[in-house]
């Protein structure tokens, strides 16, 4: 080998050793970095579930007064102030509401949400989320129908508190962003051999085209839906679409902007 090569060779393993060094070096500095970042992950968690908590227990003492007040246990209320409180008593809820939607989006963040499965009709379900559901539906003279299953819908297996919160969500959504004298339409069938699709359709304000792809992230909300009901925190579609894939199902839909929205999901069945 000429003295040229070997000086080449030289330089070349030196410049390897020097790269070498340096991934290290970034080896070690993005595995401290990450160490850093579960470090505030847990610190959020942490302070969401303090502030939640903390939150909770003073909202459910206003909702126990609330409801005394309402109900006459303390005196009879006259029409105008108790007409006040149960306003204030339907803000108190939507509080409520929140905090568990923000309880619920961090154990799915920190994968701390816990399942319990067992085989159930999604028809119970669902006609017990819709008994809570219809006077919200009733007051915005909203009528909801149930499409009849031309055969016989198996049991899925799924946790029964979890497709609740699934139901609770897509419906007052398709009750929230309905217009006056709007239509709902849910539905079920087997799909295949190997699960149950669940379908809702509306005939509300829709969701616009450019916005269609962020419709299941965390805290969005699309201009016309925050246009049409200031209130919300735009985590109940990410809650939803987290709970029907861990179950194994999947979640899609169609939308024209002032049209309305067809919502779909699959849950296995048992």
């Amino acid at each position: 080998m000429e003295i040229g090569e070997q000086e080449k060779l030289v330089r070349l393993l030196a410049e390897q050793e020097n790269a070498a060094r340096l991934l290290v070096r970034r080896d070690l500095e993005l595995t401290r970095a990450n160490e850093q970042l579960h470090k505030l992950d847990e610190a959020k968690s942490g302070f969401i579930m303090v502030v939640a908590h903390q939150l909770r227990t003073p909202l459910s003492g206003i909702k126990w007064t609330l409801n005394l007040l309402i109900n006459g246990d303390v005196g009879v209320v006259p029409t105008p102030q108790k007409t006040l409180l149960m306003k204030a008593y339907e803000s108190n809820e939507r509080m409520i509401g929140l905090v568990n939607d923000m309880l619920d989006a961090d154990r799915i963040d920190s994968g701390k949400m816990r399942y319990a499965p067992a085989p159930i009709q999604l028809a119970d379900v669902l006609d017990n989320v819709l008994f809570e559901l219809l006077p919200q539906a009733n007051a915005k003279e909203v009528v909801v129908r149930i499409t009849p299953t031309k055969v016989e819908v198996p049991k899925v297996h799924a946790d029964p508190e979890k497709m609740r919160a699934v139901f609770q969500n897509l419906l007052d959504n398709a009750i929230k962003y309905s217009r006056r004298n709007g239509t709902i339409e849910v539905g079920m069938s087997p799909e295949g051999e190997n699960a149950v699709r669940v379908w809702v359709i509306d005939t509300g304000i829709g969701i616009p085209n450019e916005q269609k792809q962020y419709i299941f992230e965390r805290f969005f909300r699309a201009r016309n839906a925050v246009k049409e009901e200031t209130d919300g925190s735009g985590l109940g579609l990410f809650i939803v679409k987290n709970i029907v894939e861990k179950h194994g199902g999947r979640i899609w839909f169609k939308s024209i902007e002032g049209q309305g929205s067809t919502f779909y999901f699959t849950i296995p069945i048992v």
